[in-house]
């Protein structure tokens, strides 16, 4: 029954493995350049082409010169005619609403590029963390995958040396007890794989049906090249919602100006020509005239008043996160350097070399030189400390992605 028991599990990790051996592997530069192109980021571009568009259209002039006719019969004094009129008439903007109108798109154009600039830093980041996360997964299996195999292995034997007259039913007891824990550990961890998997795919932008693996080993995390004060200087420099909160209020502030210039009434120039025609006479008639709205009841107040109420929400926004991203790089920088150290307290030879101590401890315990205790305590320490190690990888990688985040620049190898 032990060994049908041990075959089906080798079966479902053999299953696994296959699934993934399936997945497209990519590299972490690819999955970095793919992440540039995901929908989010696709979205963020086609704004700023239509804002884009919207300057275009404010360059050119609001209105269209207009052109009329109208004909028709005459009667009157026993006689009839016929009246030809044209008119050509163009109006003029007033107040500067053209320039305005062009300030405002190109300040929404910039506010554009830096949402732009926003989607896709956050969208290659989010890409790093899942790709190296995904790793750190693949890691945890892998540590599972060892130690189950280790516990079948154990469980094997002792059954079969109490079965040779050697050993004792606790110990056979115990033993599958442990190959039950490792392999609810096992499955946790391929759980925690195929989801990582996916939270890959999504960040990279896969289509639904499309499986993706990543590359390569875990990240070496270095120390940081400043320091706090340097990098907090660095983050209120250079942090993309700083320029997008800076560019909205530079909005706001052209909004205004156009809902001042819309107060200006405009002047409409007009030609009208007139043809009256008689059974006797021909008359020609030219008249010039203009046209004006009186701002008595409309003067735009309800509209300017809006526009100057924007202004000093996005000013107070911008105050806003110019403060926050000077309390997020802080408390970036001072969380990474501890989820360094916590990743650094640990030995990175044991942890990464996990088979190899097992064997060594399966070794000792097969020839005797510890008893089967001692061999399950040892066993289960050095699982724990590589779990625990995977743990610091997995918050240093996250510490890293806010970090960057945080300083608003991008240095993701």
């Amino acid at each position: 029954m032990r060994r049908i028991l041990v075959f089906a599990a080798a079966v479902a990790s053999s299953l696994l493995v296959s699934a993934v051996a399936r997945a497209e592997v990519i590299t972490l530069a690819e999955a970095l350049e793919r992440a540039g192109r995901r929908p989010s980021v696709a979205g963020s571009q086609a704004a700023v082409d239509a804002t884009l568009g919207e300057l275009d259209q404010a360059r050119r002039p609001l209105y269209n010169p207009a052109l009329s006719a109208s004909a028709g019969p005459r009667s009157g004094g026993g006689a009839t005619g016929f009246d030809v009129e044209l008119s050509l008439g163009q109006t003029i903007e007033l107040g500067g609403k053209r320039g305005a109108r062009r300030d405002v798109a190109a300040a929404r154009v910039d506010l554009g590029r830096a949402e732009l600039a926003v989607a896709d830093r956050q969208a290659r980041l989010e890409a790093w963390q899942a790709y190296h996360l995904a790793l750190v997964a693949k890691a945890r299996l892998a540590a599972a995958t060892d130690v189950e195999r280790l516990a079948e292995e154990v469980d094997l034997a002792t059954s079969t040396r109490l079965g040779l007259g050697g050993g004792t039913q606790l110990q056979v007891n115990l033993t599958a007890a442990e190959v039950g824990r490792a392999r609810h550990e096992r499955l946790d961890a391929e759980t925690g794989l195929a989801a990582a998997l996916s939270a890959l795919a999504s960040a990279v932008g896969a289509a639904s049906g499309e499986q993706v693996e990543p590359a390569g080993e875990l990240p070496v995390l270095g120390d940081l090249p400043w320091t706090e004060e340097a990098f907090v200087a660095r983050a209120t420099a250079e942090r993309p919602e700083l320029r997008a909160s800076k560019a909205a209020v530079a909005a706001a502030d052209a909004e205004t100006r156009l809902a001042d210039a819309q107060a200006t009434p405009d002047v409409t120039l007009g030609v009208v020509y007139g043809l009256e025609q008689a059974v006797d006479t021909t008359s020609h008639i030219v008249l010039f005239g203009a046209s004006v709205a009186l701002p008595l009841r409309n003067r735009n107040q309800g509209a300017r008043r809006a526009a100057r109420a924007r202004v000093r929400g996005a000013t107070i926004q911008h105050a806003w996160v110019a403060t926050e991203v000077e309390r997020e790089a802080r408390l970036a920088y001072q969380t990474y350097v501890r989820a360094l150290a916590a990743v650094r307290g640990f030995d990175k030879d044991v942890n990464e070399h996990l088979a190899e101590n097992l064997d060594l401890a399966r070794d000792s315990f097969t020839s005797g030189k510890i008893d089967y205790f001692e061999f399950n305590l040892a066993r289960r320490e050095l699982f724990a400390a590589r779990m625990a190690y995977l743990d610091a990888v997995a918050e240093a990688i996250a510490a890293r992605v806010e970090l960057q985040r945080a300083i608003g620049t991008e240095e993701l190898r």
